[in-house]
């Protein structure tokens, strides 16, 4: 049932929205999760060609799909909108920051330590594990994965030291098969299985292997009597007369035939307001409601870069015999390891980072080696 005030409405159902919500529910607060994208449930992710060129968030042509790209001057940006944002495509890797890079380097040698550090973050860092559920990528199922153990070989001969990384992803146990079930207790209702190396965390898992936050935080949150709102798309917010927030929004029809016009505004009252849409999602609806906000937004919207991430491809790897390195791309989680690059207070010579492993669906690697022709078998 859908309240007229709460002490809190959070907007956004991402890591920072999930993490809240579950919090303040879990302390008693009357909380309203509102969530413009839909719920995917394990199964209900696309898959075929023509599901898969429908799922993007575009609801002026009736498009309600999970990805939307965001296109700047010099920046494109990919986000998620479903219940449980940016862990429905992220690759699963959770790594706690270096104890050594809590620090600003600027030019001329000078540099800035941040005002918190790893061990004030560590205990944080563990409830977050706890709750979302970590674990390395095992070693029976490092031994029947190609690209596992082929780019550790590969970071071996580089003189790198490889270690396979904390993933938020339930695997087999050892003697156990792949897939088998594991519970249904998730806010779905939906049996969930193990992981089954298909490749596909990126583009939603349709097996409910994946911690994302739909089957950690926000079922936690639900039990603990979050309101949860999908299809709720914030238009608008501004300060009640009586105090605290009153905020606007439309309910999209995710069952419509056509793009319906915009419906009537739904508004709600809170105490506390929380946006958490994300990078760009939050920033857009603080530009959109500046005039609302008592605060002049002279920063917000400014200063914004990508998150460093570049993609590299391997084509035609061959083993030192000659003979084709076979990689199968699409076994096994996308990323199951990876290397880290020291920085200058490393001995490095330049910036810091990691380089991972990464892996596609098995439907892309049919296409991509398709493309490629025959004469070059396990190209990715």
């Amino acid at each position: 049932m859908t309240h007229s005030h709460y002490d809190a409405i959070v907007v956004g159902s991402g890591f920072g929205g999930s993490v809240m919500a579950y919090r303040l529910a879990a302390a008693g607060k009357r909380v309203c999760l509102l969530e413009r994208g839909k719920r995917f449930g394990p199964g209900s992710f696309p898959r075929s060609p023509y599901q898969l060129a429908k799922n993007f968030w575009a609801p002026k042509q009736n498009l309600y799909g999970m990805f939307q790209f965001w296109q700047f001057r010099r920046l494109f940006a990919l986000v998620a909108s479903g219940l449980g944002g940016g862990s429905l495509i992220y690759a699963n890797v959770l790594i706690r920051k270096d104890e050594r890079w809590f620090v600003n380097d600027y030019p001329g040698g000078r540099s800035e330590e941040w005002p918190v550090g790893r061990e004030d973050l560590d205990p944080h860092y563990q409830a977050v594990e706890d709750m979302i559920g970590v674990s390395r990528y095992p070693q029976h199922l490092q031994a029947i994965t190609p690209k596992a153990h082929e780019y550790a070989r590969a970071a071996a001969q580089a003189g790198l030291k490889h270690e396979y990384l904390p993933l938020a992803v339930n695997f087999s146990a050892a003697g156990h098969p792949n897939g088998e079930p594991i519970d249904n207790r998730n806010l779905h209702g939906q049996t969930r299985y193990t992981c089954r190396l298909c490749g596909e965390c990126d583009v939603g898992c349709n097996y409910g292997s994946k911690n994302s936050l739909d089957h950690t935080y926000l079922t936690q949150a639900h039990n603990q009597g979050l309101e949860i709102i999908t299809g709720a798309d914030v238009r608008k917010f501004r300060p009640a007369p009586q105090g605290g927030w009153q905020v606007d929004y439309i309910q999209h029809d995710f069952q419509a035939d056509a793009a319906p016009p915009p419906g009537p505004r739904t508004t709600i009252s809170c105490d506390r307001l929380i946006l958490a849409a994300g990078a760009l999602g939050s920033t857009h609806l603080m530009l959109r409601n500046a005039e609302t906000l008592k605060a002049p937004l002279l920063a917000v919207g400014t200063r914004f870069c990508g998150n460093g991430d570049m993609l590299g491809m391997a084509a035609s790897a061959k083993q030192s015999d000659g003979k084709w390195r076979v990689i199968d791309a699409n076994k096994g989680p996308v990323i199951t390891g990876g290397v880290r690059l020291p920085d200058t207070r490393d001995g490095g010579t330049g910036p810091g980072a990691y380089i991972e492993d990464a892996g596609i669906p098995v439907f892309l690697s049919w296409l991509a080696e398709s493309y490629a022709g025959s004469s070059m078998p396990r190209m990715i």
